[in-house]
């Protein structure tokens, strides 16, 4: 869920990589479900031409209910973990585009469904700065355009306000005017993947420029059972944003550019264990999804 832009450049952090959907302690799949779909370096290529086509729907409900199953689950309630990794561009003008820094973070959601097809989802982000070199965690890093050391904070975003995922859209739950915004989301079979890829369409009032595009995939074996209600699932995808202010840049005109990639988990025993720690000691209480935020209406 990548629904914490605006809280993010508010409190000067930078935002990791969206959201998506998924958006807990985590349920564990289902046994037939455990294992992510095959990486790249191991898919068996086609002996013939490579299939690729749109994936039918009857109409946007059954629509909702694949992208219920691959992005979080489809049930009624549910903790979903996102786990990634991204990198991070700066886009000047006038400069030649660098990489500025790795995060490595998760995306930890709860969902309940709230009537025929609709569900409400909350969350939060956690990630933190790693040296591009290295992989070591740091806290400060020179900017390359304007030369200067820069404090690199880590993107804590607590303050979700919700957002309600329909056959019609979603829609954030401090929209007043209870409009909801379509969801691009193409969905295709490749051989033995099907892979999701949708284009973000931000809420009114986001800072902009913003954009961004993710590819989603499960596998078709996986995906064509019924009975696995939570495909695992891997992701990648970029996204466009403006320059947070503790970066630096005063006049110069540009924009950030940030790529990701990651794969939901069954829950916070799977993730990497200097991650876990980090998190365990400075922020143990984003190692499970505050509730708190379902006791009030919708």
């Amino acid at each position: 869920m990548f629904d914490l832009m605006k809280r993010a450049f508010s409190a000067d952090a930078l935002l990791p990589r969206r959201a998506l959907l998924a958006p807990s302690a985590g349920l564990a799949l289902a046994a037939s479900s455990s294992a992510l779909a095959a990486p790249p370096d191991s898919f068996t290529p086609p002996r013939g031409r490579l299939e690729s086509r749109v994936l039918p729907f009857a109409d946007k409900s059954e629509k909702l209910k694949a992208e219920m199953r691959l992005y979080r689950e489809l049930s009624d309630e549910a903790d979903v973990l996102l786990w990634y990794t991204f990198t991070v561009f700066i886009v000047a003008e006038g400069y030649k585009a660098q990489a500025f820094v790795r995060y490595e973070g998760i995306e930890f959601s709860h969902h309940k469904k709230i009537g025929e097809n609709l569900y409400w989802a909350h969350g939060h982000n956690a990630s933190y700065p790693r040296d591009l070199a290295t992989g070591a965690f740091v806290s400060s890093v020179i900017n390359p355009v304007t030369k200067m050391m820069v404090e690199v904070p880590p993107t804590i975003l607590t303050e979700d306000p919700g957002m309600l995922y329909s056959p019609e859209g979603k829609r954030p739950l401090n929209r007043k005017d209870g409009t909801f915004t379509p969801r691009y989301s193409f969905i295709r079979i490749e051989d033995d993947l099907v892979k999701c890829e949708e284009i973000r369409v931000p809420p009114d009032g986001w800072p902009q420029p913003f954009v961004e595009t993710s590819h989603n995939w499960t596998a078709k074996a996986l995906f064509d059972d019924p009975k696995v209600r939570r495909l695992p699932m891997g992701t990648s995808g970029g996204y466009v944003y403006p320059f947070p202010r503790w970066l630096g840049m005063g006049d110069i005109k540009g924009h950030m550019f940030g790529i990701w990639s990651g794969r939901k988990l069954d829950g916070v025993h799977q993730l990497p264990a200097e991650y876990f720690d980090r998190t365990q000691r400075e922020h143990p209480d984003l190692l499970k999804v505050d509730l708190k935020a379902f006791e009030k209406p919708a």
